[in-house]
């Protein structure tokens, strides 16, 4: 079997302002890590930094006003731009090799621009692929700016990961509301509670494992009304093909659009050996990446839709619908 380069996993790393993601992100580059763990930065709209070396390169995000009153945040291709310069560095022998890219953004951005990116890029696909979005929440602050659909409560939404900080300045109680209000936000996600920033380690920036579900009839989580955000994971035993899963995609993307808000998932396929990252979001469907380890054998997709019952998304082949735990 030919040997598949591995992709570069890439982490999203965001929240709202003070929330402290930089300290976060300096207390993992003091640490001393593996070979494997090497990580280089892009920090907020301006530069990128390897370690162990340094490498500037301008980076920006604009926010565009779109015709009809609808506001979208646009990632330029000088993201891209940056993403492929720490490349060329390493290639030119500039600066060290890296296994991970750490996307810092600005407390202001919202996220679903970059998952864009990594679903739409030509440059990035089979090269890079976007493996976590961190969001931190600050532990004083972060419930208040949960209260409705903000920055901030769409950072929450969208996260694989949810890191509390600052949980040494606030109380057991006040903890446990906000850690039942991310809950509530976002079930799939894997919830963090740092007591000092020292306590964040380099695995922070990993994909957790995919969230486990229970098992339930469709119709339990049907919606009351079409604004509501939910999350549900589609799960079967049976291998792919991958042209059978692209059709899918492709089709509830085109039929659904905005209103799949995240796809993503780990699953087998018949023609590759593999496991097989799926990832969309609204209009745009990732390019699959093969990934370094054995195939699972239940495979399992993400759904956080808004205004969709299950039954709008399944797949032609047969599924079972489960609910996710908060």
């Amino acid at each position: 079997m030919q040997s598949i380069k591995p992709l570069i996993p890439v982490t999203v790393l965001t929240g709202a302002l003070g929330a402290g993601k930089t300290t976060l992100l300096n207390a993992v580059l003091r640490q001393v890590v593996a070979p494997n763990q090497r990580l280089a930065i892009i920090v907020n709209e301006f530069g990128a930094v390897g370690i162990d070396d340094v490498l500037v390169q301008s980076s920006s995000e604009e926010v565009v006003l779109l015709p009809g009153g609808c506001v979208c945040c646009a990632v330029r291709s000088d993201l891209v731009q940056a993403i492929l310069q720490l490349e060329r560095a390493v290639h030119r022998g500039e600066m060290p090799a890296f296994n991970r890219i750490v996307i810092e953004t600005s407390g202001l951005a919202e996220p679903a621009p970059i998952l864009q990116l990594f679903a739409e890029s030509p440059a990035l696909q089979g090269r890079f692929r976007l493996d976590a979005v961190v969001t931190v929440v600050d532990a004083l602050l972060g419930e208040a700016a949960l209260q409705s659909e903000s920055t901030e409560w769409r950072q929450v939404l969208l996260a694989d990961r949810l890191i509390i900080n600052k949980c040494a300045l606030q109380s057991a109680v006040a903890l446990d509301a906000l850690h039942a209000r991310l809950s509530e936000i976002n079930p799939q996600a894997e919830c963090v509670r740092l007591i000092q920033p020292a306590h964040m380690q380099v695995n922070h920036f990993q994909q957790p494992d995919l969230p486990q579900g229970q098992r339930v009839d469709p119709k339990t989580l049907r919606t009351q009304h079409d604004d509501q955000t939910r999350s549900f994971v589609l799960a079967w035993e049976t291998r792919t093909s991958m042209t059978t899963m692209g059709d899918w995609l492709h089709a509830i993307t085109t039929q659904h659009g905005a209103r799949l808000l995240r796809v993503k998932g780990i699953v087998a396929v018949t023609e590759i050996p593999c496991a097989v990252a799926l990832h969309a979001i609204q209009h745009l469907v990732g390019a699959p990446d093969v990934l370094q380890l054995a195939p699972p054998t239940r495979s399992r997709v993400v759904m956080i839709v808004r205004g969709l019952e299950p039954e709008d998304v399944l797949p032609p082949w047969t599924v079972q619908v489960e609910a996710l735990s908060s």
